[in-house]
């Protein structure tokens, strides 16, 4: 396809994706094939696509003749990805399996206690959504047969698993009542001691105690910090760059300020060189913050060259060698070995390219358009996103799609993943200590505002089957400038929704969701953890619970605006257990770990 935007092909029925590639250059190169073979000559055969149709396309048939088969004969290989062995399930699942075949899987039909759930699925990932509640509660089996091109097929082994209420905390979690807010809460960001900050604009700043159920507002006169990016510095101070210039012909501002929580103080910093709304802040190695990205003057007037602030000289660097106007609020991430990957952006389907610092120049690292509303690094080097990204008052319905990046791989590339049960935009995904990601909120239409469109179910991915699991609904709808955030106790902290020059209502609310793991017995207890540790040595943790530790995280706090965590870090270590204890070793310096 020869066009403005790469666009995804959907095919007509009887019809397979071999693959399809969208680049950064607009194009779409894709191959498709009929998913049976053609009888004898002269049999009309129909090639086409159901989406789009009104695009300019090149368009080229081959037919490949039958001839004496000497081929494999070797039945295909198949197994179920998710659920697992022993689950247990309630409402919306997502059932998986994986394939292979030399001659070419034609097919994954699924089977719900030896009968077909749905349809095969006819192109990779080989998963369907399905509603557990249409089966009795109790213990159900599930398999997968596959079928190829020669007309083999192979069943895998099934597996039993077991449908419960969908009321179950243990398997779904549980939301609380929803608790008044003085703002929208556009920027959230962690504090210590259950505190979190958030603000709409300069006027409505405000540090929530919310185990105590107390407000302080901190206003800011100096700049209206609306769709401003922030990050936190070492010392736990809030840095906050950018924001709205309160007119459409100066849009961005330049201003920049750190928030001292204790002190409760607002402190002026020099200005960056270009006026940034919608930016993006990250620390780097050395506790310098890099902002990146937002518009200047008027819409998509983009700030294409970074810039870095120094703590400690008070003073700013401009990457001026290193433009790349990329769109707003974008995804990045500094990795392990001192680059900064950019994977996505909240509003607009991007490539995904990586910025050296040393020799302050971008590169591509696959110009394959990949859609993502939200994003997580969920260990080093490796990333998701999924959903669509969107702007307020776009149009047309969210994608359910969710897909992988493996920076550890020798070529990487973004691979598609297991779907959502649900088509989300606006949603956001948060990281949280067992290694699962959690989505929530959205819309399953790029509105921003429709409420009839709210998606309230929580989904939650696995990082070993790449699959989606349905969670609890929240109370309240949670679309643009909705916003989510991890807590110390393991409970995620939803709030925002409007806040959008009246086009999205708003929501001045907040609600806590309680994952799963809270609600499986007593949780480890740490008696005593140290308030600094040094890269690259080894510090030991207290806790009478040490003979039945299996894993130990550092998780960065967390700073989130435009469903993206700017402040988002999550680092599983090493450990030994002792007597009373365990030993861990620390991250090996700030590029795995920034300070802080």
């Amino acid at each position: 396809m020869l066009g403005a935007h790469a666009t995804a092909r959907t095919l007509g029925t009887g019809q397979i994706l071999i693959n399809q590639v969208l680049t950064s250059a607009s194009d779409t190169y894709w191959v498709q094939m009929r998913s049976t073979s053609t009888g004898a000559a002269g049999t009309d055969v129909t090639l086409n696509d159901a989406a789009p149709t009104t695009d300019r396309y090149n368009f080229a048939i081959v037919e490949v003749l039958a001839a004496n088969w000497n081929g494999p004969t070797t039945p295909p290989t198949v197994s179920l990805i998710s659920p697992g062995q022993g689950a247990t399930l309630a409402g919306m699942v997502s059932v998986s399996a994986s394939a292979f075949d030399a001659v070419g899987v034609t097919g994954v039909q699924f089977l719900l206690d030896g009968s077909p759930l749905g349809t095969a699925v006819t192109t990779p990932p080989y998963t369907l959504v399905w509603d557990s509640s249409t089966v009795s509660l109790g213990t159900h089996t599930l398999a997968a047969k596959a079928s190829d091109g020669a007309g083999y097929t192979t069943t895998s082994s099934s597996i039993s698993f077991t449908v419960v209420g969908y009321a179950d905390p243990t398997v779904v979690g549980q939301w609380s009542t929803p608790v008044s807010l003085p703002a929208v809460a556009v920027n959230l960001i962690l504090l210590q001691n259950n505190q979190v900050f958030f603000y709409q604009d300069g006027s409505t700043p405000t540090v929530w105690d919310y185990a105590q159920s107390t407000f302080t507002t901190m206003p800011y006169s100096a700049a209206n910090l609306f769709c401003s990016g922030a990050a936190m510095l070492k010392d736990g101070r809030i840095f906050i760059a950018g924001g709205y210039g309160n007119s459409p012909s100066t849009i961005g501002i330049a201003n920049a300020e750190i928030f001292d929580p204790v002190a409760r103080t607002w402190t002026k910093i020099p200005d960056m060189q270009y006026r940034r709304w919608y930016p993006n802040v990250t620390m780097l190695s050395d506790r310098r913050m890099l902002v990146t990205a937002g518009w200047q003057t008027t819409t998509n007037t983009n700030a294409g060259i970074s810039e870095i602030y120094d703590p400690n000289t008070n003073a700013w660097t401009s990457l001026s060698n290193a433009n790349n106007p990329f769109e707003t609020y974008p995804f990045l991430y500094l990795l392990p070995n001192g680059e900064v990957i950019h994977i996505g952006g909240s509003e607009y389907a991007t490539d995904t390219d990586m910025l050296n610092l040393n020799t302050v120049s971008w590169s591509v690292v696959d110009p394959t358009i990949v859609d993502g509303g939200s994003a997580t690094m969920y260990v080093p080097n490796k990333f998701m996103k999924a959903g669509s990204a969107a702007d307020s008052q776009n149009v047309g319905a969210s994608s359910n799609t969710a897909f992988t990046l493996d920076l550890t791989q020798p070529i990487p590339a973004r691979v598609p993943a297991a779907p959502m049960v649900y088509p989300r935009s606006f949603m956001n995904l948060t990281i949280l200590p067992d290694g699962t990601a959690l989505a929530t909120g959205g819309e399953t239409d790029k509105n921003g505002g429709d409420i009839a469109k709210a998606v309230y179910a929580a989904e939650l991915w696995s990082p070993q089957t790449h699959t989606w699991s349905t969670m609890a609904s929240m109370h309240t709808p949670r679309e643009y400038h909705g916003t989510a955030l991890l807590l110390p106790d393991g409970r995620v902290l939803e709030s925002g929704m409007g806040a959008d020059f009246g086009n999205v209502p708003n929501e001045l609310s907040a609600e806590f969701y309680s994952p799963p793991y809270l609600f499986k017995g007593t949780r480890p207890a740490i008696a005593q953890a140290p308030t600094q540790i040094s890269y690259n040595t080894s510090f030991s943790v207290q806790t009478p619970d040490a003979a039945t530790i299996t894993s130990v995280v550092l998780i960065r706090t967390g700073a989130v605006t435009h469903f993206f965590d700017q402040n988002e870090r999550f680092l599983p270590v090493s450990f030994t257990q002792s007597s009373g204890g365990l030993t861990v070793t620390a991250p090996v310096d700030g590029n795995t770990s920034p300070p802080g």
